[in-house]
């Protein structure tokens, strides 16, 4: 039964005061940190753009990203105040590879992080440079997500959440809207949230791919996002909510702000920064009465010649094995090369927009 949009409506706007009341008057912007296009699972996710490249990755290390181009990107992260959303991306890292990484991201940020990269050996982690772990949960209908989600089995992330918890760090998952899930199983994503007593949740709407078997279907549309977004707010109002849009649907910003979403996330950032897309989603915060963590159009900030003072970033104690601080220090002249790569090349996009 499809629900009434006119209590959508009204259920946003409790919401709306809910966020305000539990988290304050401010939005923050948020993007995931990949570390390379590769998927090892057996199956992949049928939504995945990772699914559509497997096949045609011949060596899965040269599908990484270095790790001087994933450290630069943290470090301009931090320069424009968008927190990592968490540090993920494909499957088939060690547990020491991921270890290494979280703790030279940290370390460059001066900030704990999130982990989203499938089940987690936490006695391989050092858990003083981690805040968080998000579980890949993807779609709450059993049905759906055994036939889309083969490989990712609830029950393990179920117990790895768990896990998290009892050593102290928080918890959180993903779930992606627009795969075939219907009204009904709100339901039992709010009795997941309360089973695992979770401290975020992140929405995606279904970005297409080519090449999937979602390819020519419709994504979720903004009054459904915002009946899922609102529902979660009215039974969690503590939750941390984080709601992905895409290039195309940045008017559904203002929406599901008003729904409840505390911060906005998943944009191409190099390419929108400073641009007209990139100042829309700016527009589109602002426009709730929200203010906002971060800029996505504030060129002295990516350059670095301003520190920004509305940044949800403070600077923690950050300490890391001794291996790894040399690593971050040789690669000091490389990183500083990709910061500058980044900076001219979202520069002259922008140049390029204004001519």
């Amino acid at each position: 039964m499809q629900q009434n949009p006119e209590e959508i409506l009204e259920n946003s706007i409790k919401a709306f005061k809910l966020t305000t009341k539990h988290h304050g008057n401010y939005t923050s912007l948020e993007r995931a940190l990949f570390l390379g296009w590769y998927c090892n699972l057996k199956n992949p996710c049928k939504f995945c753009y990772m699914a559509t490249q497997k096949n045609k990755i011949k060596d899965p290390l040269k599908a990484r990203r270095r790790l001087e181009t994933i450290l630069a990107e943290a470090i301009l992260m931090k320069r424009m105040g968008w927190k990592l959303e968490f540090i993920s991306g494909g499957y088939g890292y060690t547990s020491k590879e991921i270890n290494d990484i979280v703790e030279m991201v940290a370390y460059v940020q001066k900030s704990k992080q999130y982990l989203n990269v499938g089940l987690v050996d936490f006695d391989s982690l050092n858990l003083d440079v981690i805040e968080g772990v998000v579980g890949a949960v993807e779609i709450v209908n059993e049905e759906l997500h055994d036939y889309i989600c083969p490989d990712k089995p609830v029950g393990k992330i179920k117990d790895m959440l768990l896990r998290a918890k009892d050593l102290g760090l928080k918890t959180g998952i993903t779930i992606i809207l627009g795969l075939g899930e219907k009204e009904e199983d709100i339901e039992k994503l709010l009795n997941l949230i309360e089973e695992l007593e979770l401290d975020r949740i992140t929405f995606y709407s279904l970005n297409p791919q080519k090449g999937t078997i979602f390819e020519n279907k419709p994504s979720v549309t903004t009054l459904e996002y915002m009946n899922w977004v609102s529902s979660v707010r009215l039974n969690f109002p503590k939750i941390k909510i984080i709601t992905g849009t895409w290039v195309d649907k940045l008017t559904n910003i203002g929406p599901l702000i008003m729904s409840g979403s505390n911060t906005i996330t998943k944009f191409p950032l190099f390419s929108m920064f400073g641009r007209k897309e990139g100042k829309t989603v700016e527009k589109e915060i602002l426009s709730t009465g929200r203010e906002l963590f971060g800029t996505f159009s504030d060129v002295d900030a990516l350059m670095g010649k301003k520190k920004l003072k509305n940044s949800p970033y403070k600077d923690e104690e950050i300490e890391i094995s001794r291996e790894n601080l040399e690593r971050v220090n040789d690669l000091q002249e490389e990183i500083n090369k990709k910061i500058e790569f980044y900076v001219k090349k979202t520069l002259s996009k922008i140049i390029k927009e204004t001519h």
